[in-house]
């Protein structure tokens, strides 16, 4: 995919917030043009939004994300919520190296 690394790499920064963003977000507004910038932000937001809804509404985790955040679920007591009962972990807790890490 054309600038795939790229987008993915602009997902993770304005996900998790990095200080990076603003550079990232200059490098994608050069790749794909300052449209191509804007549906980046609105797929991104899409996808946060989609995730807290699900959230909220008691969705099982995937098996990867929920590998992923068993740590800090049960250090913040997630894990005692009602929802959580439509969860179950598939493997150990372990960090993915990336973002896309957490769907192989």
């Amino acid at each position: 995919m054309t600038n795939g690394d790229l987008l993915v790499r602009y997902a993770e920064s304005a996900v998790r917030g990095d200080s990076d963003l603003p550079s990232v977000r200059k490098e994608v507004e050069l790749a794909v043009g300052t449209h191509g910038l804007i549906e980046a932000a609105a797929t991104v937001s899409a996808f946060e939004g989609l995730n807290r809804l699900a959230d909220a509404t008691g969705i099982q985790l995937d098996a990867g994300l929920a590998d992923e955040s068993a740590d800090f679920r049960t250090a913040l007591g997630l894990d005692s919520y009602s929802g959580a009962a439509s969860t179950t972990s598939q493997g150990s807790p372990g960090r993915a190296a990336d973002v896309m890490g957490i769907f192989r």
